[in-house]
C-alpha cells in the first residue's frame, strides 16, 4: 500500500548545538525574534544559556514567558499580541511540549485573522505561519518535529487539536547540555511519554515500514537509558539518546498514528491538569493487554527492541513477557499507578467520555472500543 512520510525540516544536534542559534535566525531572515518559553525556564539560569548566544551576535529579541502547562487559549491568544505589537518577525520555543505547541499556535495566529477557535481541526492557513525555531528542554513530547499543536480548552476542560504541515518548526535543536537540570519527577513522566510515542505508533494501524522501524529504534534508545537518566541527569551521553529517541518517536507518531493511550489520557489530562507521560503511563499497560490479540505479531519483536529474548516463546508468551516488562518499568520510574494514589477522587465524566470517542488515537488502535469499555477504561484508573 502506498504512503506518504513527512520529515523534519532541519535537525541540529549535538552537545553546544544551542551557539547554532545566531545562524539558524539569520538564514530564516530573522532580525528579532520571540523567545517563547514558561515561567519556570525563565526564573533559572536555562534561559540565560539561550539569551547570552543572542546577546554575543548582537540580535535583539523579546521573552515571552507565560506559558503554563496544557497551555490555553488566552495564554495563546495573548502571545499572538505580543508578537504583533513587538515588530517581531521570527519565533524561537524554548521549553518542553507545551512552549512548542504555544509557539506553533502563536505563529499561525500571528499572519491570520481570527482566534484558536477559527482554526481548531487539520487547517490549511491563508498566510504562512512565522518561522519557528524549536528547542526542547526536555525529551518527551517530540513537538519540535511534529506539525500538530494541543490547546487545552481551560472552560470546557478539554483538549483541542491543531494541524497543519505548515506549523512545522523550521529547525530543531537538540542539545543535551539544556537537559541537565530537570527534577526527577519531570524525566519520569516525559519519558514515559516518548516511550508510549514510540510503542503506540509501532501498533498503530496507520504505522508503515518507514515508522515502524522508527518506533523500533526510539524504544531502542529510550528503554535502557530513561531509568540512568533520571538518576543521573547530567549525563550527556544519556540525555543525548533521551533527545533522539523522543525525536525519532515524534516522527514516527506523526506519520504513523497513535492509539487508545492518548486517546484516554487526554481527557484525564484536561479534566484534572495531571502531567500528560502520567496519564499515558496510567493506561499503557491496560491497553497492551486490549490490544494482545488483535497486533499479537508484533509484541514479539517490541519485546525484542527492549533488548529482550523471544526466542523459544509463544506469541502469547511473548506478549505476556512485554506487558510484565513495561509494567515493572513504570514501577522502577516511580509514577503513581493510579489517580487516588495522588489524591484525586476519580469519576468518569460524561464530556471525558466524548472527548476519548472523538479522539483520532482511537481509529489508529489496533482493537476496537465501543462506548461501553471507554467507560470502563476511564474507570480502571481510579
Amino acid at each position: 500500500m502506498a504512503y506518504e512520510f513527512l520529515g523534519p525540516r532541519k535537525i541540529i544536534a549535538g552537545e553546544g548545538s544551542i551557539t547554532s542559534i545566531p545562524n539558524e535566525v539569520k538564514s530564516l531572515g530573522g532580525k528579532k525574534p520571540l523567545i517563547v518559553t514558561d515561567t519556570g525556564i525563565a526564573n533559572t539560569g536555562l534561559l540565560r544559556q539561550l539569551t547570552s548566544v543572542l546577546d554575543e551576535q548582537k540580535i535583539p529579541y523579546g521573552i515571552f514567558s507565560e506559558v503554563e502547562p496544557d497551555p490555553g487559549i488566552a495564554i495563546m491568544e495573548k502571545g499572538k499580541r505580543v508578537f504583533r505589537e513587538g515588530q517581531y518577525d521570527l519565533l524561537i520555543a524554548f521549553g518542553g511540549g507545551s512552549s512548542i505547541d504555544a509557539s506553533k499556535v502563536i505563529s499561525c495566529l500571528a499572519t491570520n485573522e481570527g482566534g484558536v477557535k477559527d482554526y481548531l481541526g487539520i487547517v490549511v492557513f491563508k498566510n504562512n505561519p512565522i518561522s519557528i525555531i524549536a528547542i526542547p528542554t526536555t525529551a518527551g513530547t517530540g513537538s519540535e518535529v511534529t506539525h500538530n499543536a494541543i490547546v487545552t480548552d481551560k472552560d470546557q476542560k478539554l483538549k483541542l487539536i491543531i494541524r497543519s504541515l505548515q506549523m512545522l518548526p523550521k529547525t530543531a535543536i537538540l542539545d543535551p547540555t539544556l537537559l541537565n537540570s530537570l527534577p526527577s519527577q519531570m524525566i519520569a513522566y516525559t519519558g514515559i511519554d516518548a516511550l508510549t510515542h514510540a510503542i503506540e505508533s509501532f501498533f498503530s494501524l496507520r504505522s508503515n515500514l518507514m515508522t515502524q522501524q522508527l518506533s523500533l529504534s526510539a524504544v531502542r534508545l529510550i528503554y535502557p537509558s530513561l531509568i540512568p537518566f533520571k538518576e543521573n541527569p547530567k549525563n550527556i551521553d544519556l540525555a543525548s539518546k533521551m533527545l533522539h529517541g523522543s525525536c525519532l518517536a515524534g516522527i514516527a507518531f506523526t506519520n504513523g498514528g497513535l492509539g487508545a493511550v492518548h486517546a484516554l489520557s487526554h481527557p484525564i489530562g484536561s479534566h484534572y491538569h495531571v502531567p500528560h507521560g502520567l496519564a499515558c503511563a496510567l493506561f499503557l499497560s491496560q491497553i497492551l493487554k486490549e490490544n494482545k490479540e488483535a497486533a499479537l505479531g508484533k509484541y514479539g519483536v517490541l519485546l525484542e527492541a527492549l533488548g529482550m529474548n523471544s526466542q523459544g516463546l509463544s506469541p502469547e508468551q511473548g506478549a505476556d513477557k512485554l506487558i510484565e516488562a513495561v509494567e515493572a518499568f513504570i514501577k522502577r520510574l516511580g509514577i503513581p499507578s493510579n489517580l487516588n494514589t495522588i489524591g484525586i477522587k476519580h469519576e468518569v465524566q460524561p464530556m471525558m467520555i466524548e472527548d476519548a470517542m472523538k479522539s483520532p488515537g482511537l481509529m489508529a488502535n489496533p482493537k476496537k472500543f465501543d462506548r461501553n469499555q471507554i467507560i470502563e477504561l476511564l474507570r480502571s484508573v481510579r
